[in-house]
């Protein structure tokens, strides 16, 4: 993503260990860089169990700017040829209490059979003892041409008890593999 206040890349993958695709392991890394050159890191896996209704436990590794750290938490993941759903309530395995709401939904319906609309929302809340720390929300709105994806972007963030905001707007650019 190009945006009007910094550069947004992140990758991701999502690969199922298992026959069943009960056991699945989803990845990312997320780096951004303003035009200050100021950048900011994230790396996190998730090592997935899902049961047939959907619902399932996750064990998340992560690392970034701030350090790293484990949670543990409860997902529901559902997905259709058009449509995808994650959502994980987690806990951080550490001294200070961390607790947290990640998700991802996409909306994918075919126009014709090159052609589809592209949509994608990004939820991210982290709260702690003292109460709001960071959330996140991470909008797309494109067209998918043979899995190269491409249109309007924004990311919005708030930080601290004041739920202080920033924005990034621009355009996005993916290709899945």
């Amino acid at each position: 993503m190009v945006g009007d206040k910094r550069i947004f890349t992140d990758i991701q993958w999502l690969k199922f260990i298992d026959t069943e695709r009960h056991w699945s392991l989803f990845s990312r890394t997320r780096a951004t860089v303003d035009y200050d050159n100021q950048t900011n890191l994230f790396s996190g896996a998730y090592l997935n169990y899902t049961l047939n209704n959907g619902l399932g436990g996750s064990i998340v590794g992560k690392i970034g700017n701030s350090g790293g750290g484990a949670d543990v938490g409860v997902h529901v993941f559902k997905a259709t040829s058009n449509w995808m759903l994650f959502g994980l309530a987690s806990i951080g395995l550490k001294n200070k209490l961390e607790y947290s709401w990640f998700s991802i939904c996409k909306f994918t319906p075919k126009i014709n059979e090159k052609w589809m609309v592209y949509t994608s929302l990004e939820l991210f809340n982290l709260f702690g003892r003292e109460g709001h720390l960071v959330s996140v929300q991470r909008l797309r709105l494109g067209l998918d041409y043979q899995k190269f994806q491409f249109g309007a972007a924004v990311n919005f963030m708030e930080l601290g008890k004041r739920w202080t905001q920033n924005s990034n707007v621009g355009i996005f650019i993916r290709k899945l593999i």
